[in-house]
């Protein structure tokens, strides 16, 4: 008998932690902060594939980004940025340099050679914020499928919040 009840409870162990390892993973990757508002603003966080991206220190991989629809959103100094360039390429900087002149946000980021200032980037221009780069490897892509299948179809924000 008390092996019966050891194997099951080694087996439900099992089963939670192996269930719960793509949320692990991207706990890690992205911080508990972002996973936790992931679910709060499920349509304000998006993965894409980094190989459409052009800057020479570009390889594949993904993005996870936080998109400029989230009400919280804002760009900050040191923040990097997704953004479409004058011909309609993706890049992504950090931003440099923030400017307001007569109500208009314009977005400098430093170059490559970092002497001088790309831009002005507008508010129009800027995809998102990118909060986190992952490796292209099968275990990270499965994960961001779990993690984003999860966060348009669970109501796990109901864990998080205050009844």
């Amino acid at each position: 008998m008390e092996k019966k009840v050891i194997r099951g409870v080694v087996k439900f162990c099992a089963f939670v932690i192996i269930a719960n390892l793509p949320f692990l993973t991207i706990t890690q990757l992205l911080g508990i902060d972002t996973f936790i508002d992931s679910f709060k603003h499920p349509d304000s966080y998006q993965y894409i594939k980094n190989d459409k991206i052009s800057l020479p220190d570009s390889k594949g991989g993904y993005l996870i980004l936080e998109k400029t629809t989230d009400q919280d959103y804002s760009i900050a100094k040191g923040d990097t940025i997704l953004y479409r360039t004058t011909k309609d390429t993706l890049r992504y900087r950090v931003v440099d340099q923030i400017n307001i002149q007569q109500g208009v946000l314009t977005y400098y980021t430093a170059a490559i050679n970092e002497d001088n200032l790309d831009g002005p980037i507008y508010d129009q221009q800027i995809i998102g914020k990118i909060k986190g780069r992952i490796d292209d490897n099968i275990w990270n892509a499965f994960s961001l499928q779990i993690w984003e299948l999860c966060i348009h179809n669970l109501n796990v924000a109901v864990l998080f919040t205050n009844v």
